[in-house]
């Protein structure tokens, strides 16, 4: 009888240590290259102080902090940002984005949001 051993499964990948490997990302249009929800994906940095405003209207955006420091608010509720940080803002809301003292670096996608009518 043959003795069986489990398979072998690879160790994680190790977090990248720093986020360079993105750097050279400017803004990539994803239906020029495959089908889904996406409508683009960009590296967006932020001076000190700068502020960047997000309107959901038809879309839905989602962010991943890369560098630096900031906050996203609506309405009253404040979030601080941080490297790691995700972040969505859902159709029909806004989000405003101030950097830190350090700039703000963020992967932002944004996708395509439900149809007219479409529950």
């Amino acid at each position: 009888m043959t003795e069986m051993t489990a398979p072998r499964i690879p160790a994680p990948r190790a977090p990248l240590s720093d986020h360079h490997a993105l750097t050279g990302l400017r803004r990539i249009v994803p239906a020029d290259a495959a089908a889904g929800p996406f409508r683009t994906l960009a590296v967006v940095r932020l001076a000190p102080g700068e502020r960047a405003e997000l309107a959901a209207d038809g879309v839905e955006h989602a962010l991943w902090v890369s560098a630096g420091s900031g906050r996203a608010a609506t309405g009253d509720v404040r979030v601080p940002l941080r490297p790691g940080r995700a972040l969505t803002v859902p159709p029909g809301h806004r989000a405003a984005l101030t950097a830190g003292r350090a700039g703000l670096e963020y992967v932002h996608a944004e996708l395509a949001g439900p149809a007219p009518g479409d529950a």
